[in-house]
């Protein structure tokens, strides 16, 4: 079999590969699953999963392999930053990986650990077999990522195998930033085929194979669509792959790292982003400063300034920032790449220069390369700026077509903000109502004590005013105070917002009201509300309140009922009936 190649849809086609991938139960076909597939297929056609075997997993998260190879060899060690804040896939704690499985698997021979690839804490010489699937291009820089090749060395017993997979740009536009380290064409040649590789004592198995096969299932998709059967895909301003390098270990490690191979372009930047992190905010400004003064193409130069602007913040040298930002527009003209340009547009916003903050997250928002997150922020960031300059039929638009990107399962966080900023447009339109609808809504999907559910609160308020001195409505209030529960959900005129969590207002479905627990029908509003949820709060809930204004309705069956032929209630129902 071949090796070292890139993820290529026509894998499939392959009787192994498919027999691999039935066996790891992966019905995806996308450059994610490949790399599991391609380095499980490797190492079993290798010979290395063997009873006597012991392997190690380096940022693996709760990946498949990691059980799949506990029922092939000796021992299997998994290792992560576990109970990580910054990287989703090891978001776990040691103990939830052992329950991860969709496979069967021996827990018996599973050791699962906290630690770092930098430094792997194993003797010389302990594992058969050492294999990662798109972590070790996650180091701050390339010294860091020497450092884990040294450490795989060291590891593995002599003739050992590592299968390493990596995220492969396809371009010949270098992309190295801290933790997206890219592997590309040129670092292939400088770490492993060159005459004098960076990297010795690791041999490839076969030379890599950057070639893709042009069928359709191949071209290269935008990043803003679900990632479930992509090879390639758009990201920043490069495409992406996946690439499988097979190394075995052969001889004694390279000479110390050295940086000669980098452009200096990569070296500076890289230097001051490491300076940067550390704290070190003069010598990170001026060292990138030093850059802009080379000649450079437009994509490195957005890099450049949007970390300069990075270190002005921080030092809160904001007049040169806002300069910064007036002198960025021109060279984002011709940049594409969308986590640079969406930083340059914050600080233009923060700077009040809206009409280029606009600019900015408009080309964010079209690029292929950018991530549903960074379109959806765009869109809203830029409704944010048509509503300060008080374009607010503008801004709706904006937020229409970030809601109408929300997927299901991603970018669940937003979906408040959205309808936040909706209450604010409706609220400067003077369309009250409306804007306190959206408000309940943004409330309904936020910490009861954050200070955006406060914010809202307060707008809610500003909005809408509950009738206290009206004891129609009062009474309500008081009797369901006796029987309210944290957490409950309450379909209910929205001034019922200003005394309850958990309001939704009548113009929500069902589906947006699940598990809810109360019905406060307004006799002299039932036209609001949908003819369906009338009749099923008639049907599947008991009145349990009702005046000459209202009629309560609750699914807590403990609560005493009222008779449903007292005239309050039944007003309710003759009007539905009419309905």
């Amino acid at each position: 079999m071949k090796f070292c190649k890139v993820s290529d849809i026509i894998d499939w086609q392959d009787v192994d590969f498919q027999s691999t991938a039935s066996l790891l139960r992966l019905s995806d076909k996308s450059r994610k699953m490949w790399e599991f597939i391609q380095v499980y297929r490797g190492l079993e056609h290798l010979g290395v999963l063997n009873p006597e075997a012991k392997g190690l997993g380096l940022g693996v998260g709760t990946e498949p392999l990691i059980y799949a190879f506990t029922n092939v060899c000796k021992e299997i060690t998994a290792t992560d930053l576990y109970d990580s804040q910054t990287w989703t896939t090891a978001a776990v704690s040691l103990n939830d990986v052992y329950a991860k499985s969709f496979l069967p698997y021996r827990q018996d021979r599973l050791i699962v650990r906290n630690m770092s690839m930098t430094d792997i804490e194993y003797p010389d010489e302990s594992f058969d077999f050492v294999w990662s699937c798109c972590a070790i291009e996650h180091v701050n820089n390339f010294r860091e990522l020497h450092r884990v090749y040294q450490e795989i060395h060291r590891v593995l017993k002599p003739g050992g195998i590592a299968a390493l997979t990596t995220e492969f740009n396809a371009t010949n536009l270098n992309s190295y930033e801290p933790n997206m380290l890219f592997t590309d064409q040129y670092w292939i040649e400088q770490w492993f085929t060159g005459g004098n590789p960076v990297v010795q004592g690791l041999e490839l198995l076969d030379h890599p194979d950057l070639s893709i096969t042009p069928l359709p299932a191949n071209e290269p998709l935008p990043r803003s669509q679900p990632p479930i059967s992509s090879i390639q895909i758009y990201a920043y301003d490069i495409i992406i792959n996946s690439l499988a390098l097979f190394v075995r270990k052969n001889e004694d490690f390279s000479p110390p790292y050295c940086e000669d191979w980098l452009p200096n372009f990569w070296k500076d930047y890289l230097a001051a982003c490491d300076k940067y992190r550390e704290g070190n905010l003069s010598e990170a400004e001026a060292l990138l400063k030093q850059v802009l003064k080379n000649t450079l193409e437009p994509r490195l130069r957005v890099k450049a300034i949007s970390r300069i602007a990075d270190t002005l913040n921080a030092q809160s040298k904001l007049q040169e920032l806002v300069e910064l930002c007036k002198e960025s527009i021109i060279y984002c003209e011709d940049s594409e790449d969308t986590d640079h340009l969406i930083n340059l547009a914050h600080y233009c916003k923060q700077a009040n220069l809206l009409k280029e903050a606009a600019f900015l997250y408009e080309k964010v928002a079209n690029l292929p390369g950018s991530h549903i997150d960074s379109i959806l922020y765009s869109l809203i960031a830029n409704a944010i700026c048509f509503e300060l300059q008080g374009k607010y039929q503008e801004a709706l638009e904006l937020i229409a077509k970030a809601e109408q990107k929300l997927l299901p399962g991603f970018s669940a966080d937003l979906r408040h903000e959205i309808y936040f900023r909706r209450g604010s447009c409706y609220e400067n339109l003077g369309k009250n109502e409306t804007a306190a609808k959206f408000y309940l809504l943004a409330m309904n999907l936020c910490e009861k004590d954050s200070k955006f559910y406060e914010n809202c609160h307060l707008r809610l308020s500003s909005c809408t005013s509950f009738p206290d001195g009206d004891q129609c409505w009062v009474k309500p209030v008081n009797f369901m105070r006796t029987y309210f529960k944290e957490g409950d959900k309450v379909i209910a005129p929205i001034e019922f917002g200003n005394k309850f969590t958990g309001i939704y207002p009548y113009s929500s479905s069902m589906e947006e009201v699940n598990n809810w627990k109360w019905a406060v029908i307004h006799k002299g509003r039932i036209e609001q509300i949908d003819k369906a949820l009338l009749q099923y709060i008639n049907e599947e809930f008991i009145p349990v309140f009702a005046n000459e204004v209202f009629v309560v309705f609750s699914s807590y069956r403990q609560i005493p009922s009222v008779d449903r032929t007292s005239p309050d209630v039944m007003y309710f129902t003759e009007r539905l009936r009419s309905l």
